[in-house]
């Protein structure tokens, strides 16, 4: 296979946690499988999304969380991009390797359990064993890559790097002779030989102020030179792997064309997103954004503003019961005058009245620019299911762990209060809103009952309630809180509470709760 010499017995004494899920592997292969699937000039999204979120830890464990203002936030990004067009050249090549053996001698397609037992050896090797090696080598590399951004800032007073030995256990024998090597940080020399450019490497370069040594000398080796994929310094190109790494060199036809349309997509849907998420946030929303295009077969537009986000269209289906009228036989609270709508049928438009669970993400996916609209409320479904309680599972945190939202219950108990009024839900949803964003706030009304809405903090500085259910033409989308903290339940249960989704990841097992 394309990479057994290159990685042979490389992971040995490698102790990094890992694994590739068995459903996102089977998940994979029925797509590659399908019938309108072209590997030629695609990139299966789920082998896709796994592979390059798996080279993006490598990344924050040694950079960390970056800020907008962090001196290497550009050149995050690019290490990012640069792992997707790895991830991206590793799936084309599997993909491709995986189908090749689609059909039989008999030029029929095989059935999908024959089939997918005999590529599982292609994809066990992709994914778990290669990507192990491929993974604890980007790991070390990444931290490499810090390393040397902050050498270069600090070379006024720290100009000399010196070759540390190598921390494992079983230290190959083809950088010993450069270990307590000292040269300046722009010799020449660490452009040819530098720790990271064996696969597992271990050694280390440390930055300091001691005078620089001889370069060693000896008989010229193939062997020192860097290996396939490792030939580039990472702190210098933002690359974790050299574009001489056989999935670069030994492609399948058409890959060159499916990565360079793949990296214009996620170009484009990171550069439309807000600047106050993270880079980490972006990509993870990227990747979050293909695999719901893939689910739901739709392309993703341009993100939507608020009114067109909200105006009915998360929830178009709704009919309201009653109607402005000023000789109607009803009247609200506020004095304002109804009749029955006579377009209002009960066993058509009420399911309508009862989905807000499903009507705020709507809203959300909405705003990233996908044309959804929420369904109706129905018995035995994910619809109910969300409306018992259940509203944040729906999201997940970048890392696809779930999230936690900030509980009112819990918020109270450190504020020490025993109930809730207007001007404590104000305080509540002024200091769990602080960052702009949008949130999804469950809510319990002082009369029984509950909803599922959005409050949505914006650039300038103002917070809004977003009503995605019901729109109220003569307010707009953007409406005041007072609603909300006037009507909040004095004495809210558990697990009510707010949870910040813009910067989350949608659960593509709710997908179906949408019209598409």
């Amino acid at each position: 296979m394309v990479v057994d010499n290159l990685y042979y017995d490389r992971s040995a004494g490698i102790s990094s946690a890992f694994d590739f899920p068995d459903g996102l592997l089977h998940r994979a292969l029925l797509n590659i499988y399908a019938k309108g699937f072209h590997p030629a000039s695609e990139i299966e999204v789920t082998l896709f999304n796994e592979i390059w979120a798996t080279m993006d830890k490598a990344l924050i464990g040694a950079f960390g969380n970056m800020g907008p203002s962090d001196p290497d936030a550009e050149f995050f990004k690019e290490l990012q991009l640069n792992n997707a067009v790895f991830s991206a050249f590793k799936v084309h090549r599997a993909q491709n390797d995986m189908a090749r053996l689609l059909l039989g001698t008999d030029g029929n397609l095989k059935p999908f359990e024959q089939w997918s037992k005999e590529a599982m050896p292609i994809a066990d090797h992709q994914c778990r064993t290669w990507l192990r090696t491929e993974y604890d080598t980007a790991v070390l590399r990444a931290q490499q890559a810090a390393d040397w951004r902050q050498f270069e800032r600090e070379k006024d007073v720290l100009p000399n790097l010196k070759w540390m030995p190598s921390t494992s256990v079983t230290p190959g024998q083809d950088h010993k002779r450069y270990w307590g090597t000292v040269l300046p940080v722009d010799d020449r020399f660490w452009n040819e030989h530098r720790p990271g450019d064996r696969w597992n490497c271990k050694c280390t370069l440390s930055s300091t102020d001691e005078p620089p040594t001889s370069v060693p000398t000896g008989p010229a080796d193939a062997k020192d030179g860097p290996q396939k994929g490792l030939e580039n310094n990472p702190g210098k190109d933002a690359r974790l792997f050299s574009d001489k790494h056989p999935y670069r060199t030994e492609t399948h036809a058409g890959a060159r064309k499916a990565v360079d349309r793949l990296l214009k997509r996620l170009k484009e849907m990171i550069k439309e997103m807000p600047d106050h998420l993270a880079p980490e946030e972006k990509t993870a929303i990227a990747r979050n954004n293909l695999e719901i295009e893939k689910a739901l077969e739709s392309t993703k537009g341009k993100p939507m503003t608020v009114e067109d986000a909200d105006k009915q269209s998360a929830n178009p289906n709704y009919v309201p019961e009653y109607i402005l009228d000023p000789k109607g036989d009803y009247m609200d609270k506020t004095g304002n005058r109804y009749s029955l709508n006579p377009e209002y049928k009960a066993s058509e438009h009420k399911r309508f009245s009862i989905n807000c669970q499903t009507c705020a993400p709507a809203y959300v996916l909405r705003l990233r620019g996908f044309n959804v609209s929420a369904k109706g409320r129905t018995p035995d479904t994910k619809m109910e299911y969300l409306s018992r309680q259940h509203s944040f599972e729906a999201w997940r945190n970048i890392d696809g762990t779930p999230c936690k939202p900030a509980l009112t219950a819990d918020w109270m108990n450190a504020k020490g209060y025993k109930q809730m009024s207007a001007k404590r839900y104000e305080e509540y949803f002024m200091e769990t809103c602080m960052e702009p964003g949008v949130y999804i706030l469950t809510i319990g009304w002082k009369n029984g009952g509950g909803h599922a809405t959005i409050l949505q903090r914006f650039d300038d500085g103002s917070l809004n309630y977003i009503e995605p259910q019901v729109y109220d033409n003569r307010i707009g989308a953007k409406r005041s809180i007072d609603e909300l903290c006037k009507n909040g339940a004095i004495k809210p249960i558990a697990t009510r509470g707010i949870l910040r989704v813009d910067n989350k990841l949608f659960n593509s097992d709710f997908l179906d709760i949408f019209e598409k």
